[in-house]
């Protein structure tokens, strides 16, 4: 029986603790606070074969809460959440989109290199062309140089100075 029940339960150690944190509402505020002040930092269970056995209880009374302010805060961080899977969606998809653009385009360039290859083949004598990227030629502008003397020169170093 031990074994069946060790398998059921994953294999033993805290696989029954399912709740991190909850709240209790009483009608009476008096009873509140008592359980509060008994139950807080006392033993679950005493029984050492329970799942609980050496977790403590951590019971706070909370002075002038409603049980509205619980419920409008689980709906606003249940919002919160929703709104970052949501931004975190929007996010993938546009990383998703911008690499399949990516590759698209990758892919009509080979298309392109290879017509170019092929029409080489074709022409014999562009066929050393076609195997070269092209070149790209940006123009620079000229540096003053030192033997330059002149007023633009003065008048571009006086005001840096």
């Amino acid at each position: 029986a031990r074994k069946r029940r060790r398998k059921l339960a994953g294999g033993g150690g805290a696989g029954g603790k399912r709740y991190t944190e909850g709240w209790v509402e009483f009608e009476n505020k008096k009873d509140a606070r008592l359980i509060g002040e008994r139950l807080n930092n006392t033993p679950i269970t005493n029984h050492k074969r329970s799942v609980h056995y050496g977790d403590l209880w951590n019971v706070k009374y909370l002075r002038k809460f409603k049980w509205e302010h619980l419920t409008e805060k689980v709906a606003y961080e249940r919002r919160i959440r929703e709104q970052k899977m949501r931004i975190e969606l929007m996010q993938a998809r546009r990383e998703n989109a911008a690499y399949a653009e990516k590759v698209e385009q990758g892919m009509v360039l080979d298309r392109i290199e290879e017509r170019r290859k092929k029409r080489g083949k074709s022409d014999n004598g562009s066929a050393k062309d076609g195997n070269k990227k092209k070149e790209r030629r940006f123009r620079q502008t000229s540096t003053m140089e030192e033997s330059t003397s002149g007023p633009a020169k003065k008048a571009v170093l006086g005001s840096l100075v």
